[in-house]
């Protein structure tokens, strides 16, 4: 046996620099949204599509239910609300957030392989969290004392961590947060840890100022960027880069650099289009799969979450509208683009997620009042502020509709988040609403159906009862009330689909 050790020693010296570990593509699931798939729909999502890690936000129990027995690694974030106390007052330290919500699952058969320990702490759109340093120590000694030091930790940063440069070679942390930095890269480094990185391209190129160009990377961009003996053709390289070379003025240049969040959105601005998401990913995967790195780390493995599953139609804008949609599903769980996760440049969609049921085909609509314009504004701004109008922007996929339509997209999407709710009066809008089972999408402006969902992990009984109580009430009428009689096709009808439901989610 000795002289296999000898050879294997030999091997590395000789090849060390050359030996590459395969990185992982997953995923990001936030649900920042008025609907959400089922986690176990999500779960049978991930197997289908190959997707081998996902990325939550908060170790929220009726989501890791649904991957007991899932070989799914999953990165659970604490999310600052956690450490600052302000949610989960029943758990009063790191190691009861463990005992609490973390242990359980895993005892269970859930597999847990990362902590992201706050998500973006030094963000200059947030208040910063000047402790991130201490929690970070107290939950890795937490896990230590846990027999969990398999489980990794991290801590998510967005681009902005890094000052504005012409130049990778000129980049440094941000001067009001490197102290804080220095203690956190110090613990990151004795840790065996590693650095977790967001970047968006579409964000970076308006705040840098580059051609849209810049943010893709198949090679079609004129601009580039020449740093000494190192070009950037595409802007992931470039911010890359510029955390290398911070890193290195820390004193760490071979630490670990995970991609956090990386996408392309489809809607909420005019270089926010399917087509371009399409094309980001087609460019981007590839490379990463084929572990080509970056201009100063070539030929290296790069972990990555792409962002997102799906869209998030309650998500705090800060950059830019179209931070509600990256999914890469629509908020049905059907596939908005073809996306081959392989990196093989196949033109494949995902497989689309199974068991979801649509809200009955009706829509609330604009009457076309327009004797009281000031109360058709005030109706529409608050349908907006309860709901998502992010598509009616310039540029978006409903930008250009007619007034009249505008309103109608405004109160229809209130009326869909509310669940079609037609007792509470959710298509009344001061008698400027009216039910319609005609579609009123026009062309890429689409007017959505709501979905049926189950916010916690029961076996699918909710769904089902949803689905129930729902078709009880299929008939469309012209004003807010709904038909409440049921008749005998109802029954026949209602029945059996409940049946299926519950043999479809007993399998």
């Amino acid at each position: 046996m000795a002289w296999i050790w000898k050879c294997l020693m030999l091997f590395l010296v000789l090849f060390g620099d050359h030996v590459i570990v395969d990185c992982f593509i997953g995923i990001n699931w936030g649900r920042s949204a008025s609907q959400n798939l089922v986690p176990s729909m999500v779960v049978d999502l991930l197997l289908q599509n190959d997707i081998p890690n996902l990325r939550i936000y908060g170790p929220k129990p009726s989501i890791l239910v649904a991957f007991e027995g899932s070989p799914t690694a999953i990165a659970v974030t604490i999310m600052k609300d956690f450490v600052m106390r302000k949610k989960w007052t029943n758990v009063k330290s790191m190691d009861d957030m463990l005992e609490n919500l973390i242990i359980p699952p895993i005892q269970r058969g859930v597999n847990i392989q990362t902590l992201i320990i706050v998500h973006e702490p030094f963000t200059m759109v947030r208040p910063i969290l000047w402790n991130i340093t201490d929690v970070f120590r107290q939950t890795r000694a937490s896990l230590d004392n846990n027999n969990l030091k398999y489980i990794r930790t991290t801590t998510s940063h967005f681009t902005d961590v890094i000052t504005m440069t012409k130049k990778p070679s000129e980049a440094d942390f941000r001067p009001d947060i490197k102290g804080t930095m220095m203690g956190l890269l110090e613990i990151i480094n004795k840790t065996n840890s590693f650095f977790t990185y967001n970047i968006f391209p579409i964000t970076s190129v308006e705040q840098y100022k580059w051609p849209m160009e810049f943010g893709f990377m198949d090679n079609k961009s004129n601009f580039t960027v020449v740093d000494g003996a190192y070009t950037y053709t595409n802007a992931f390289e470039f911010l890359f880069d510029a955390l290398v070379v911070a890193l290195e003025k820390a004193g760490y240049p071979d630490m670990e650099i995970q991609i956090g969040q990386i996408g392309w959105p489809t809607d909420g601005s005019k270089d926010a289009t399917v087509e371009n998401a399409e094309r980001f990913y087609r460019s981007f995967i590839p490379h990463i799969v084929k572990n080509r790195g970056t201009p100063r780390r070539r030929n290296i493995s790069i972990d990555v979450y792409l962002n997102s599953l799906g869209d998030e139609n309650r998500n705090i804008i800060e950059y830019g509208a179209y931070q509600r949609h990256f999914g890469i599903y629509a908020y049905d769980g059907s596939p908005k683009f073809p996306i081959d996760i392989s990196g093989n440049g196949r033109t494949v969609y995902p497989t689309e997620a199974k068991g979801t049921v649509k809200s009955p085909s009706r829509w609330c609509i604009f009457k076309g009042d327009m004797s009281n314009k000031a109360l058709v504004e005030a109706q529409v701004a608050a349908a907006c502020n309860m709901s998502d109008c992010t598509e009616l922007l310039p540029g978006a996929s409903c930008g250009r509709i007619g007034y009249a339509d505008r309103v109608s997209y405004a109160f229809n999407a209130l009326y869909q988040i509310q669940n079609q709710e037609n007792q509470a009066g959710a298509c009344e809008f001061a008698g400027l609403g009216a039910l319609t089972p005609i579609d009123p999408s026009i062309g890429e402006c689409k007017y959505p159906v709501g979905i049926l969902t189950a916010e916690t992990v029961d076996g699918g009984i909710q769904l089902a009862e949803n689905v129930f109580n729902y078709a009880l009430n299929t008939g469309i009428s012209s004003s807010a009330s709904p038909a409440c009689n049921i008749s005998l096709e109802q029954v026949f009808f209602v029945l059996p689909m409940y049946i299926i439901f519950l043999v479809l989610i007993t399998k």
